[in-house]
Order: C-alpha cells, then sequence, then structure tokens
C-alpha cells in the first residue's frame, strides 16, 4: 500500500473494519498493484557525453565568450548544461535543463556592475570599497538561496521539475551565522559549517511534491578532515624535508649558498606544494562526505547509494591537473567529462516503486541573479 501524501510504501496489515493509514501522517493508503516489487530495484545513473563532443562545444563557447567580451557566457552556460543533463539519464530517461540566456545574462551584468564597482572604490576610496564588500557579504545568503531555487527550477525529469524548499532564513543562518562564528573557533567549526551547508541543500529538495529528507551527522564531517589534515601535514612534512635535503646537497657540491636556494625554496616550491596538497585532498573530503550524506538522504520511497572512493577520485584530480597543465588548458573538457562519469557511474537509487509514480506540480519563473553570482565568484553551491 503507498500514502498519496508522503509517497512511501508499505506493507501493511489491518483489521478489515478499520481503515489503514500512514504511520507517519494519518493520511489512508491506497492498495496500488504492480508498482512495487518484492525486493528493491537498483537505478544506475548513465552518462553519454563524449569528451570529444564537449569539446566542440567548449572551444566555441570560449571563443564566443571571449570575442563578445562575456556577454556570451550566459548562453554558454545554457549550451554546457543542456548538453551534460541531456546525456545524464535515470531508467532510460535525461534531465533536462530549462534556463533561458538572457534571464542569466541580467545576472551576469548586475554582478559584474558591483564587481567593476568595488575594483573602482578599492582604489579610491577604500572605505567606500570595504562598504561595500560588507554589503555584498550580508547579500551574499541570498544569492546562496536565489541560486538553489533557480537550478532545482529549471531541472526536470520526466517533465517533473525539482525544486529547493530550503527558507531564506535558513541561509543565512548557515551562510552568515555559521560563516562568522568560524574565526571565533578558530576554525575549529568548519567541518560542522560544512555539514550545515550539505544539510541546507539535501534537505529541502523536492522533485514535484516529492520532498526529501536528511538525517546525516557531524560526526562523519569531523572524521573526513581530521584524517584528511594528518594526510596532508605528512605528506607536505616529507616533501618539505626531502626538499630540503636535496638543496643542501646541491648547494654542497655546486659551492652555492644554501640560504639563497632555501630562500626561493621556501618562497616557491612549499607554496606549489601547499596548494597541490590542500587541492587533491579535497577530493578526499569530497569522497567521504558525499558518500554519508548521499547515504543518508530519502526521497520519499527512494534511497541513494554513493559508491565513491578516495583512491580513485584522489587519482582522477592528480591526472587531471596534471593532464590540464600539460596540455596547456586543452585537455579541460576532457578533464569535466571524466569526473562527472565517474560521479555519476558510482550514484544510484534504490527503490522498490516503480519511478513513475512521482507526482509533479507547476512551478513559478525565478530569478538568475543567484545562479550567475555564484558562478561569478566561482564557488560550488550543494555539491
Amino acid at each position: 500500500m503507498v500514502c498519496g501524501t508522503c509517497n512511501v510504501a508499505y506493507e501493511y496489515a489491518a483489521p478489515e473494519d478499520q481503515p489503514a493509514c500512514c504511520p507517519r501522517c494519518g493520511s489512508p493508503l491506497t492498495l496500488v498493484m504492480n508498482e512495487f516489487s518484492a525486493t528493491p530495484k537498483r537505478y544506475g545513473f548513465e552518462f553519454t557525453a563524449t569528451a570529444s563532443e564537449y569539446f566542440r562545444i567548449w572551444i566555441v563557447n570560449l571563443f564566443l565568450t571571449i570575442i563578445s567580451l562575456g556577454i556570451y557566457a550566459a548562453w554558454a552556460k545554457v549550451r554546457t548544461r543542456r548538453y551534460i543533463w541531456a546525456n545524464t539519464s535515470l531508467a532510460g530517461h535525461p534531465f533536462t535543463f530549462h534556463g533561458r540566456p538572457t534571464a542569466i545574462l541580467k545576472g551576469n551584468l548586475i554582478i559584474a556592475a558591483i564587481f567593476i564597482a568595488y575594483i573602482t572604490l578599492k582604489k579610491f576610496e577604500p572605505v567606500v570599497a570595504t562598504g561595500l564588500f560588507l554589503v555584498f557579504g550580508f547579500v551574499f545568503p541570498f544569492l546562496v538561496y536565489k541560486s538553489l531555487r533557480f537550478n532545482a527550477h529549471n531541472t526536470s525529469y520526466r517533465n517533473i521539475r525539482f525544486r529547493f524548499l530550503g527558507r531564506l532564513k535558513d541561509s543565512y543562518e548557515t551562510y552568515l551565522l555559521f560563516a562568522g562564528i568560524l574565526p571565533c573557533t578558530l576554525f575549529i567549526f568548519f567541518p560542522a559549517w560544512q555539514f550545515y551547508k550539505k544539510k541546507y541543500f539535501f534537505s529541502n529538495l523536492a522533485y514535484g511534491l516529492t520532498r526529501s529528507s536528511f538525517s546525516g551527522r557531524k560526526g562523519p564531517f569531523y572524521k573526513a578532515y581530521f584524517f584528511t589534515s594528518l594526510a596532508g601535514i605528512a605528506v607536505f612534512a616529507f616533501f618539505s624535508w626531502a626538499g630540503s635535503y636535496w638543496l643542501e646537497q646541491i648547494s654542497a657540491s655546486a659551492g652555492v649558498s644554501a640560504g639563497t636556494l632555501n630562500m626561493f625554496y621556501t618562497f616557491f616550491f612549499t607554496s606549489f606544494l601547499a596548494a597541490v596538497i590542500f587541492y587533491t585532498l579535497q577530493a578526499a573530503i569530497y569522497s567521504l562526505t558525499m558518500n554519508h550524506c548521499w547515504s543518508e538522504t530519502r526521497l520519499g520511497g527512494l534511497t541513494f547509494r554513493s559508491t565513491f572512493t578516495v583512491r580513485r577520485l584522489v587519482y582522477i584530480r592528480i591526472t587531471n591537473v596534471l593532464a590540464v597543465i600539460f596540455s596547456l588548458g586543452l585537455l579541460v573538457p576532457w578533464a569535466k567529462i571524466r569526473r562527472l562519469r565517474y560521479i555519476l557511474e558510482n550514484l544510484s537509487i534504490v527503490s522498490a516503486q516503480a519511478l513513475d509514480t512521482f507526482h509533479g506540480s507547476p512551478g513559478s519563473d525565478l530569478s538568475a541573479l543567484g545562479d550567475a553570482a555564484t558562478d561569478f565568484i566561482g564557488i560550488e553551491i550543494g555539491l
């Protein structure tokens, strides 16, 4: 039997003189035939995009964006997302992106104007520029909120749109209040802050009328950041020691002052090494935390299964970076498609309920300002 309100299936046996009701909301249960199987079925995502096809889209987008002084970036974003969404399918049905380039262009122009105003004021009126920066920091949670709503509203599956039901109040709590707490706790609160950002995303998604629920915990986030930090410190210490020992050998054999070489090593090599380690460990943290988040997320009667591995994601990130550097950026499309394919092929949905039993509802047009602002400053929202 299934609850039409919660969209959850139950194996229920009730006396003949009593109606069957949902244990969660109390609504009457309905007997549905041929929609549920005896055992849950696993639905895997299929990603059919290719690096060669995406390269043609990417190079044209890059060229037109440059010659149009950034104006074409809105059309480039829509073209890219439509290609990625159309080549991502679940149970034989692809996703669709409905965003309009003109809406994104308006957001791009507004954010570009704010950025130019900040740079100009910083040069001539530093105090006013600082005030503008603080105002933008206060507005940022609103932009995050609008971005998540825009992206969800403009994504559909089987002609049913997704929705983001998070409240603006929660966005300010997560991205302003909790962010302000970080310095006061010497950044010990940072893993918890990352958890609350994921919670804001995973607990407020909806597919049509079916809303998600999230039961994740902060513990796995602290564990992930603790062990990756230890690994990063160990790797940095080892290579710093190895580099210093190597420089001493060179200075001794070449008769060069060790102080000069050590200065060069300190300012260049160690900074580069720290950046590489930090960037690489992000993949490890992503693997550990996202496995936890997906496993603790439900969408009605659906559950998610994530099988990311730290070793594989770290390997993909390192080799992607090397490929992009040695190809002078030409392998950016290949790197992006490669990472997306691994993520989607290791994410699946488990359900005893047929996917076409979810019901959708119409949505309203949303502004693209938040979406544009998020991409403009280069952060990732939710995932």
